[in-house]
């Protein structure tokens, strides 16, 4: 089977990205043909066919006069419809039997598609909740938002709360296309079917007016290491350092524990890292908690294997959580947060815990309890957390899958 990958990035930049290139690799070794659509990179893969325009950047660490800039250039081209003729002549001449739509916002378009669907199926893996959040996120002013769902698509609710950064510019923008969209009825004319990593991201597509007979879960995956090791000590957080991700929860909870605690490892950095340093330091913990800034993912490797229990303490509704399957599968137990698809991935106090989203004493409660469970029974967690991951998260298992949806969406 021919598939023409579509995304704004094609190289390594984030989950999505990774994902992407990562899937395309098992789908070649599975006999498939791949190709990819996006915006030109240095790094991009340069062995498989490829159907480029040249890149804009429009992050939030821009200042205004470039960002400015790029939206200019942007904005030229879509009037001169260069995506559209790209992808266009992408279609024509890689001639896919399906188009497997991964981050195409903004850069791109999730209307781009105008141009094939009707002769090649397109299908979408819901990395985030943009299809029905103008945000990306559910997450806005230190919170979780449903409000644009709950209220019908009221996408005014991301103007009135600048959701977008805290920019009022932004956030007019993302609501502008966001009701240009649900106008045009962009995703449900244009997508065959829709790939949502967690049943929560299901649940979400279908209240925001995907339909239900569209959207298949189908968890990410994860690979499982040859060899089983015992859990070492203590605790780890690997991740970004910002408010969605609840490490001042963490922090709190764990300042409540009893001496002698467990030690505490904190990988990662981001926007908020200094002020968590500077909570930790309030808290008298500058010899239990070691920050270890941001880490390779082959460090973060040898960090699951150091520790003996991986902590995610997100506040957002998490999609399906990769620090969380990457554990698993690495032999360690989790202790993870209730919000969005975390606990589908967890068996509590089998593989794991489950604790309320950004409750300190919900989570000082579990991290009590662990402090007191046995090495023997860390053990047994971690062999049933890596005989889960081998049986829901591997590749295998999420390849075969993905393959049925896309024999589905041919037939």
């Amino acid at each position: 089977m021919k598939i023409l990958m579509a995304n704004k990035y094609l190289y390594p930049r984030a989950g999505a990205e990774t994902y992407m290139l990562t899937v395309a690799d098992q789908l070649r070794a599975r006999g498939h043909t791949v190709g990819f659509f996006g915006m030109d990179h240095a790094e991009r893969p340069r062995e498989w066919p490829s159907w480029t325009v040249p890149p804009v950047e429009l992050g939030p660490r821009l200042s205004p006069v470039t960002r400015a800039k790029e939206m200019s250039a942007l904005a030229v081209r879509s009037l001169r419809g260069l995506a559209r003729r790209t992808l266009a002549k992408a279609v024509a001449e890689f001639q896919p039997d399906l188009v497997h739509a991964h981050n195409i916002y903004n850069q791109l378009s999730p209307g781009i598609f105008e141009c094939c669907y009707q002769d090649v199926p397109v299908i979408m893996t819901a990395h985030d909740y943009k299809p029905i959040c103008p945000s990306y996120g559910l997450f806005t002013n230190g919170g979780t938002c449903t409000r644009c769902i709950d209220q019908k698509k009221a996408y005014w609710n991301c103007v009135k709360h600048r959701c977008c950064h805290g920019r009022f510019g932004s956030s007019i923008v993302s609501a502008i296309s966001a009701n240009y969209h649900d106008l045009k009825s962009t995703y449900q004319r244009l997508y065959r079917s829709f790939i949502a990593p967690s049943e929560f991201m299901g649940k979400c597509l279908t209240d925001g007016g995907i339909p239900e007979e569209r959207v298949v879960v189908i968890n990410n995956f994860a690979e499982v290491p040859m060899k089983a090791t015992p859990p070492g000590e203590g605790l780890l957080y690997a991740g970004r350092l910002c408010v969605e991700k609840g490490v001042d929860t963490l922090i709190r909870a764990y300042a409540k524990l009893d001496s002698p605690r467990p030690p505490l490892r904190i990988a990662g950095d981001g926007p908020i890292a200094a002020e968590l340093q500077a909570l930790s330091v309030r808290h008298s913990l500058e010899n239990e908690v070691t920050w270890l800034g941001r880490v390779k993912p082959n460090e973060v490797a040898r960090e699951l294997e150091r520790c003996a229990v991986a902590v995610i303490p997100s506040l957002w509704f998490e999609n399906c959580s990769m620090a969380i399957m990457e554990s698993l599968a690495a032999g360690r137990p989790c202790l993870v947060s209730d919000s969005g698809g975390n606990p589908e991935l967890v068996e509590d106090k089998m593989s794991g815990w489950v604790f309320q989203a950004g409750q300190v004493a919900s989570l000082h409660g579990v991290l009590k309890s662990i402090q007191q469970t046995s090495r023997e029974r860390i053990c047994e967690m971690g062999l049933a957390a890596r005989q889960q991951a081998q049986e829901r998260f591997s590749p295998e298992v999420h390849l075969k899958q993905v393959e049925s949806v896309y024999a589905r969406v041919t037939s």
